[in-house]
């Protein structure tokens, strides 16, 4: 159909010419299709101009970058195939089409209805949320010229990562920015790689007055981050020798348990709740205990007769109860992959943030009764600290 080859060979020369703002398709023929839409624009990705489509279906969108000439093919066969409307727009004119019933398809032209170019980065820039390298140097995360070690990859990944996570929350948590002292404690802070990267964000970004407490069991571990954080001059984070079974934790507004082995991630969970802390962040681990409490021999035994897919069933329903537990105790709660499981496999966390709405908690221990029962459950740890 020539009108398509010319709104093709218009977005061809308004691309050249710098002067294409977007494309637009509508109007499936297929009227119990999903996809309602194809959104066209322009992007430089990795220095290189490509077209993005959005696919623009009824619950989601798919996006797809493609060379310049694959996506003038793409968008052509959409045309022909697929839609009814197309809407061309560029600095200089506008460019309108709609296919009627006979087929004929009549292309007009308008003033534009943008003046201004959009942006055409497509690769985002990252706010800094860690503005140190002493202490990742100190920690080996980079090397003396501020390089990631080829062996720290996933490790600074990571830190990033749950900063950036912290960094949503506090923000969200807008009363903890105002507090005159914010009071954080790191439970089972190992060598503290995340302990520090906390720090660095809430006093240096987040430009908080904050005290961080790391508690590790392993006496080496608490000099080695006792002794980096006087060297690279963080002077209100300390760490300390402790269990946190036994750990007496002091008033606090944000605790933190990541990475606690099996029943330690619960005994973090009982103290943060116990001492009425606004935010809880877990990133659970093993999950031993309730591995041992399933019965084999309930109505899924299908799933649980395979090692790792009894595993994996523990770990849902483990972490499950815990948000449940956290939820009757006043804490909204998400649990959420928090790193791609290519970086680690410990990904999961679980984040509680207080509040003061009533909590049905009969429905909610309903709930749990109800899990305990399918899976021939006894006891929840946790469950157990709380009553």
């Amino acid at each position: 159909m020539a009108e398509i080859t010319n709104i093709i060979n218009q977005l061809k020369e308004s691309i050249r010419q710098d002067t294409f703002v977007r494309l637009t398709l509508s109007k499936n023929q297929d009227l119990g299709s999903t996809l309602k839409k194809v959104l066209i624009k322009l992007a430089v990705i990795k220095n290189q101009k490509q077209l993005s489509l959005v696919y623009r279906h009824k619950t989601n969108d798919i996006t797809k970058n493609f060379p310049i000439e694959v996506a003038c093919q793409e968008i052509e066969n959409l045309m022909r195939d697929t839609f009814v409307i197309y809407n061309l727009f560029t600095i200089t004119a506008d460019w309108s089409a709609e296919r009627i019933a006979n087929g004929q398809l009549k292309l007009k032209e308008q003033k534009p209805s943008f003046t201004e170019l959009p942006k055409r980065s497509h690769d985002k820039t990252k706010k800094r949320l860690i503005t140190g390298t002493d202490y990742l140097q100190a920690l080996n995360v980079l090397d003396s010229s501020g390089r990631v070690k080829k062996d720290k990859g996933d490790k600074y990944k990571q830190i990033n990562k749950f900063v950036e996570i912290i960094d949503g929350l506090v923000r969200k948590n807008k009363d903890l920015l105002k507090k005159d002292v914010l009071q954080v404690v790191d439970m089972g802070a190992g060598k503290g790689y995340l302990t520090f990267a906390l720090y660095d964000y809430l006093v240096k970004t987040a430009k908080v007055n904050a005290q961080v407490k790391g508690v590790e069991v392993r006496p080496d571990l608490i000099q080695l981050c006792n002794e980096v954080a006087t060297k690279v001059g963080f002077k209100n984070l300390k760490f300390e020798v402790g269990y946190i079974g036994d750990y007496d934790l002091p008033k606090t507004d944000m605790l933190i348990a990541l990475h606690a082995c099996d029943t330690a991630t619960d005994d973090a969970i009982f103290k943060g709740i116990q001492a009425k802390a606004s935010l809880i962040i877990c990133a659970p681990c093993c999950h031993k205990q309730i591995r041992k409490e399933i019965d084999d021999k309930t109505e899924f035994h299908a799933v649980l007769e395979h090692g790792i897919l009894k595993e994996r069933q523990a770990e849902i329903i483990t972490d499950t109860i815990r948000a449940l537990l956290m939820e009757s105790k006043g804490y909204r709660t998400r649990v959420f992959e928090f790193i791609s499981t290519e970086h680690t496999g410990k990904n999961l966390m679980i984040v509680g943030e207080r509040h003061d709405r009533e909590v049905d908690k009969v429905a909610i221990f309903e709930k749990i009764a109800g899990l305990k029962k399918a899976f021939g459950i006894g006891s929840h740890y946790l469950e157990s600290l709380l009553v």
